[in-house]
Formats: structure tokens, C-alpha cells, sequence
């Protein structure tokens, strides 16, 4: 059994004409490599997993939270770099710097950001120094903690993954990196629920509870506030069903050493997930 590793994960939301339903919002996400060792082909969050780096007292200087206010937050004594680890992924793999210059004005695309982001993947420059270029100050703040997934032990590779959630800048349009992803687009979280069912886009579960999550609120204010404190870790049991894993979440009767709450649990057939439950 592999020891899960830290990871973060954001959720970029922007503001959409309204459908019939009164949702008001769309949903950034990107399509993994078919070359990734994890979840190939699978439609995400951008995100990765916690890095060196991201403990840079460096980067640390360039955030609008503490170490201690960022540990409150995710109820993590490296909560920062946690923090830091998001918004770094999400400028590799999106291109989008959730942060403002020294002057308080936000970051907007032009030549500079696209140089930074480029020289970032290649490995030519550090996130520090991308930051420094830019005089720019990491928006920690605006991140909202809403869900955390620890890979199940069935997996040999694991992740301890913290969601988080903000309004993607208005003033930089996101697009994949063409390597770690492949495509990208914005969702509405009804039509990227619908489009898995139906076969057209694979997803993992925890990107699906998300999704069922949102899909409850119609405003990006909503979103934001959907979670209040720290979400539980939920940490999956499986098993290998007739047609593939089966996992449970705390609360299913098959779930061991949680009480029994009502059937909650995800089955796998022709290496899709089927949801059979609510929570998140």
C-alpha cells in the first residue's frame, strides 16, 4: 500500500448567460494525457501534486495569506504551500495566474505571461521567479476549500487531494498546455454531468461529486459558499466488481468503520463511473 500524496486542485468558475434552469456559471476543465500515469484521458480540474518548490519561503512571501492563515484554512500545518501548489498547477496547465500586481491591479494576459508560463513547463524558470518577474502577489485568498479526496488503497499510485475554488481573472482566457492536457473547455456542471453518463467524456468520481455539488446552486456567489470550514477527507474503499472497482463512501452499509447513512458508492463498467449516491 503507497502512502497518498498532498496534492491541489482548482476549480476556475466564470460568469455565463443564465439556462433554463437559472444557472449562471460554467466551469473550467482540461483533458488529461492519454500518456498520464493517472487517469488518462480523463476530464479534470487542473492541479498536481505538492512539490518542493511550493515550501519556497520566497513564494510564501509572495502570498495574501500567512503560513498560520493558510493552516487554519485547510486544517493543514502545510496549508501555504498546499495553496501555492494549486494556483502553481493551474498556471502550468491552464495558463491562468490567479494573483495581482504590487499596485493591486490583476494580472492580465499579454506576451510576459505567456513567455513566463512557457519558460515555467520547460523547466528555464522557477515559479518564484515567474512571480518575481512579474512583481505579482498570489491571491491565496480568493481560494475556497471544498472538498478533499484521498485516492482509495486499491490504486497503486495515491493522492491526498485538496479541491479549492475560485473566479477565474477576467482578464486571462485559459487554455491547456498541450502536453500534461491535451484540450480544455468551459462546462456547465449539468452538461459535463449529462456528457459522462452518456459516454462522450471520462471523469473520475470525485470530479463528479464536484460537479453534482455545483450543480445544486446557480451562482458563482453560491459556489463559493457552498462549503463552510474545512470538508471531511473521504477516502474510498474498493473492490474489483464483476465489471470493474467498485467504491464505497463513508455512510454505505458496505463502507467499514463509518455509521450507515444510505447506499453511497461508485461502480465501474467498460472503465466508467457510475455515481450511485449524493455526498461530496
Amino acid at each position: 500500500m503507497s502512502t497518498p500524496k498532498p496534492a491541489a486542485t482548482v476549480l476556475l468558475l466564470r460568469p455565463a448567460p443564465a439556462d433554463a434552469r437559472g444557472h449562471a456559471f460554467e466551469i473550467f476543465m482540461v483533458r488529461r494525457s492519454g500518456r498520464a500515469r493517472f487517469m488518462p484521458d480523463a476530464m479534470v480540474y487542473p492541479g498536481g501534486r505538492l512539490e518542493d518548490q511550493d515550501h519556497d519561503p520566497a513564494l510564501a512571501a509572495r502570498c495574501d495569506l500567512s503560513a498560520a492563515e493558510a493552516e487554519a484554512r485547510l486544517q493543514d500545518p502545510d496549508g501555504l504551500a498546499l495553496l501555492i501548489a494549486g494556483l502553481r498547477e493551474t498556471f502550468e496547465e491552464a495558463g491562468v495566474l490567479l494573483a495581482r500586481g504590487r499596485d493591486g491591479a490583476e494580472i492580465a494576459d499579454d506576451a510576459r505571461l505567456e513567455a513566463a508560463r512557457a519558460d515555467l513547463n520547460a523547466g528555464r524558470r522557477t515559479f518564484a521567479a515567474v512571480l518575481d518577474e512579474l512583481d505579482a502577489v498570489l491571491r491565496c485568498d480568493a481560494l475556497r476549500y471544498v472538498a478533499r479526496w484521498i485516492t482509495p488503497e486499491v490504486e497503486p499510485r495515491r493522492y491526498d487531494a485538496r479541491f479549492l475554488m475560485a473566479e477565474a481573472p477576467r482578464a486571462q482566457a485559459p487554455s491547456h498546455d498541450g502536453r500534461e492536457t491535451t484540450d480544455s473547455g468551459w462546462w456547465r456542471p449539468a452538461a459535463a454531468l449529462a456528457a459522462c453518463d452518456a459516454g462522450e467524456i471520462l471523469m473520475g468520481p470525485p470530479t463528479i461529486r464536484v460537479l453534482m455539488a455545483l450543480n445544486t446552486v446557480k451562482t458563482i456567489p453560491e459556489a463559493l459558499a457552498l462549503r463552510d470550514g474545512p470538508p471531511p477527507a473521504i477516502t474510498p474503499q474498493g473492490i474489483q466488481g464483476p465489471e470493474g472497482l467498485i467504491l464505497y463512501l463513508p455512510g454505505d452499509p458496505e463502507y467499514v468503520g463509518a455509521p450507515i447513512t444510505g447506499r453511497d458508492r461508485f461502480t465501474q463498467a467498460g472503465g466508467r463511473w457510475r455515481s450511485e449516491g449524493e455526498s461530496w
